[in-house]
């Protein structure tokens, strides 16, 4: 018996509709796992667990009234980037009034860069992803840029200083690397956000599992600094990636894993490169390395089965 399934039946439509939304920011298409994304959001902090709120809500909201896709709306799928984007513009500017203005406007782009990225992308059969919100928090930073606001706590640069792990530097490193998909280095977000995957799917809890565990080993094998990879901030992007080719876009196969995997330990690299190259220009690097990685695997993949199905006629 699915009994998510059986809660999610029972909930009001707006409700299931809202935790959806946060459920898809691991790609879990259901309220329960959404309640438990909501829940570590607001373990993390009140006001991270406001901004999300308000971010799913404005844009799965906007969505309805600009009638964008109903069915991907009903699945969530305008609601994540408008989390995403809120509690990242929660995180890097100043607590003001001011800030709930920018996270209705940034949840309401969101769903409108959405629908122009999907449509535009299709042509090349690759998701959105995160796309929205990586490129809504970089045009929010960049003006406040221009106005002499530059979020600089936000940025980091790929450092190098090899250390030597304690088991705790290891097992807070792994908790945070899952967590840090939330803006967060809080442990207990990140165990409730593993518990939340692993209801919709043991196998993506497994390839989230797998993500962390790159973001922790490969870091470290390379020289990234210590603090950073205990941070988390080496992990999340790995984390995403894992779980989207190794669970969602990809059949579950032996030779799909292993793709995974290396395409993990791709995304860190990616991290470290585009950590150093945005840096000067004060921008985080945020989801950049798991949507590269993800366009390039899924690019390269559909290319490949095009070729072979040729050859075969």
């Amino acid at each position: 018996m699915n009994w998510p399934l059986i809660i999610e039946k029972k909930l009001p439509e707006p409700v299931r509709v809202i935790l959806r939304g946060a459920g898809q920011v691991v790609f879990c298409g259901n309220a329960v796992t959404g309640f438990f994304v909501l829940t570590a959001f607001y373990v993390s902090g009140m006001m991270a667990g406001m901004a999300a709120t308000i971010g799913v809500m404005c844009s799965t909201f906007a969505a309805y009234i600009l009638k964008f896709c109903k069915q991907d709306t009903q699945a969530g799928l305008y609601g994540f980037n408008g989390i995403l984007a809120g509690v990242c513009l929660s995180v890097v500017i100043e607590h003001t009034p001011q800030l709930w203005l920018y996270i209705v406007i940034a949840a309401i782009l969101s769903s409108i860069v959405w629908t122009l990225m999907t449509r535009f992308l299709q042509f090349c059969r690759l998701p959105a992803a995160t796309s929205p919100f990586v490129l809504i928090s970089w045009l929010f930073l960049m003006t406040m840029q221009v106005f002499g606001n530059s979020p600089a706590d936000a940025i980091v640069a790929a450092t190098t200083n090899a250390g030597v792990f304690s088991l705790d530097s290891w097992l807070t490193s792994f908790a945070r690397a899952i967590s840090q998909i939330l803006f967060s280095q809080n442990v207990l977000a990140g165990g409730l956000l593993l518990i939340g995957i692993a209801l919709a799917s043991w196998r993506g809890a497994l390839m989230a599992i797998g993500g962390a565990l790159i973001g922790v080993i490969v870091p470290f094998a390379i020289g990234i600094d210590q603090k950073l990879i205990e941070e988390g901030l080496y992990g999340f992007n790995p984390v995403l990636t894992m779980i989207a080719l190794g669970w969602v876009f990809l059949e579950p196969t032996p030779q799909n894993t292993v793709l995974a995997v290396l395409a993990g330990m791709l995304a860190v690299l990616w991290q470290a490169v585009l950590s150093t190259l945005l840096a000067p220009i004060g921008l985080p690097v945020l989801a950049a390395p798991f949507i590269l990685t993800l366009w390039m695997v899924l690019f390269t993949v559909d290319k490949f089965k095009s070729s072979l199905s040729t050859a075969s006629s």
